[in-house]
């Protein structure tokens, strides 16, 4: 009964008003974070076959480091969108080594399962895991939490991000050498979204993801 009381919830997002709130927020997050995108991008970029075959050069083994540099690029980029009362320096990231580890090896061993319709799913369980301490069993309750938090929300992410992208991706994808950077600004926009969602409905919803 309450999936649907949170299903009529998560349309409430979608009210003028409150995507406009969303919005302004993510826009303000992109704003303080971009400077610690460009480095993570500008690696990307150097790994990209199709620029190194304008100079004659064939390496295709880069096609898939490139695929495992996105998957790992979403550590980084949640890390630096979620808010902290950390100030965001080499000390910041180095707390969170051992986080990028787990991931890296996790992303090492199943990054071809990773697909963008359950990207929000990816961004909700690295928030979970971020905000949780390190432990086997954390880990799987950062699953569980997660799973829950897409499925919860679900009607909103079918309207804002699966519907929207699956057109925008269909369109783009037919420019297959800006696809890739046309991919990579579009879910930076939304990893800043989901991640201010993530914060709003864990406030919301706290009795959903943790036993009080």
């Amino acid at each position: 009964m309450y999936l649907f009381e949170s299903w009529k919830e998560s349309f409430l997002f979608l009210k003028p008003k409150n995507l406009k709130l969303l919005g302004l927020v993510t826009l303000r997050t992109l704003r303080d974070s971009y400077r610690f995108f460009i480095p993570a991008i500008l690696l990307y970029i150097l790994f990209d076959s199709n620029l190194w075959g304008l100079f004659g050069i064939t390496i295709p083994v880069f096609d898939t480091i490139q695929k495992i540099l996105l998957v790992n690029m979403l550590f980084i980029f949640v890390l630096i969108a979620r808010p902290s009362v950390k100030r965001k320096s080499r000390d910041y990231f180095l707390d969170y080594i051992f986080y990028f580890v787990i991931w890296l090896c996790v992303t090492l061993l199943l990054y071809q399962v990773f697909d963008m319709v359950i990207f929000p799913l990816e961004i909700f369980f690295l928030l979970f895991f971020l905000d949780s301490r390190l432990g086997i069993k954390n880990f799987f309750l950062c699953i569980l939490r997660a799973i829950k938090m897409f499925l919860f929300n679900l009607p909103f992410i079918i309207v804002i991000f699966i519907l929207p992208y699956y057109f925008v991706f269909t369109y783009i994808s037919k420019f297959p050498v800006l696809f890739k950077y046309i991919n990579i600004i579009l879910l930076l926009g939304y990893i800043c979204l989901f991640t201010n969602f993530y914060v709003k409905r864990l406030h919301d919803q706290f009795r959903i993801y943790f036993e009080v």
